[in-house]
């Protein structure tokens, strides 16, 4: 499952993010952050590996300029939930070792 996650992941930044920075369509970046909304769960089973990807793809997709509103709060609050999640797996991770 995780070798689908990265490549959707990888297929986004290569294909779809190009597109959204030359002036896609405000559907094109709804379509991409309900993906990665949907792939959170898995991302965050997985969240070393797919961690810096996904912060790329909302990073890219909160500086298009064809952005809206209500996708750059879409984003912020995804933005959240990864930071959040890679800290508590961080944290699991450190209290393992120690």
């Amino acid at each position: 499952m995780i070798g689908i996650a990265v490549q959707v992941l990888s297929l986004i930044e290569t294909y779809l993010l190009p597109l959204v920075l030359s002036g896609g369509n405000a559907a094109l970046v709804t379509s991409i952050i309900q993906t990665l909304t949907k792939m959170l769960p898995l991302i965050v089973t997985e969240i070393g590996d797919l961690y810096d990807p996904v912060k790329n793809i909302i990073q890219v997709l909160s500086s298009a300029p064809g952005t809206t509103a209500d996708q750059l709060a879409s984003l912020k609050t995804l933005d959240t939930k990864a930071d959040a999640a890679f800290e508590a797996i961080a944290a699991e991770t450190d209290a393992e070792a120690g």
